[in-house]
Order: C-alpha cells, then structure tokens, then sequence
C-alpha cells in the first residue's frame, strides 16, 4: 500500500502527537535506550541510539558494527528535531515535498543540520519537546520506523 505524500505528512504528524510520555527522568531513558537497542537486534540491524534531554546526553550506545559518524549524524539530526519541533524524517519529506532546502530557504548549514530519517522529538505531556531520542545507521525510512515503532512498544509496555 503506498500512501500519498499527503497521507505520509499525516501519519507522521499524528505520530507525534501519539508518542508522548507522561513523564520522563534519566531511569526511564536507560530504559527506552536499552529497549531501542534490543528491537535492533531483533531486526538484526547495528546502530547507534542517543536519547538527550536539554543538551544533556542520557543515554548512548553504538552497537557493534556501526561508524563514528553516526554520532554526528546524531548530532546534526538532532539539531532539524531541535528547529521544526518535528521529526527529522517528517521535516525532510516536508521540505521535499515543498521544495525547500535547510541551506537556502532557512540559512541552516548542512554542516549542522541534516535532512535524514531517525531522530524523534521526544515530548512529555504538559511540558512539551524536552529532548530528542535518536538512530542512527540506517537508511533513512528504516531509521525512522525503528525509532517510531519502538517508542510505541515502549510506551504500551509502560501502561
């Protein structure tokens, strides 16, 4: 079934504003970094997960076989979730779909800023974004499915 622009705009937007947590503290984020990790490995795919939470790193892991680029990667993902309070992916396809680049339409530096799937804006209910929880090491879609899908099972396994 392959969805609209239009529709894949919406799901992601819907996304969102599903995947939101009603607390979160640095207990629960080495519990979702630990929770990435093993959905990883049950796809039997290797990448690099950051959780950050006001500039302050909680939680990193490169599982075996990813690069240290990942980590800017990250670094530069982190920095589109940071500026459109959206996900990376869903910004990226946006912007796409509108014509737009990071450099010419928002004087954003591809030294900075990356238009890639994978990083999630993590938000709390009643505080909204408070960080962005983050994969690295696939193709762009595959990033940000792992990311989105295992938030979910995350959140349903907190109840």
């Amino acid at each position: 079934m392959n969805l609209t622009m239009k529709e894949t705009l919406s799901k992601m937007q819907q996304e969102e504003k599903d995947l939101i947590f009603q607390e979160f503290d640095a207990e629960l984020a080495l519990k979702l970094g630990l929770h990435l990790v093993e959905e990883a490995k049950l796809r039997s795919k290797a990448v690099t997960i950051d959780i950050t939470v006001k500039g302050h790193r909680l939680f990193l892991h490169a599982m075996e076989g990813t690069h240290p680029d990942n980590e800017d990667w990250i670094r530069r993902k982190n920095n589109v979730v940071n500026h459109f309070s959206s996900s990376s992916w869903h910004t990226a396809l946006r912007l796409r779909s509108e014509g737009k680049t990071l450099e010419h339409d928002f004087d954003l530096s591809s030294t900075d800023y990356v238009l890639a799937g994978g990083a999630f804006p993590l938000i709390v209910e009643d505080k909204g974004q408070i960080g962005t929880i983050t994969v690295s090491g696939l193709p762009d879609e595959e990033d940000h499915e792992l990311v989105t899908s295992g938030i979910r099972s995350f959140l349903l396994h907190q109840g």
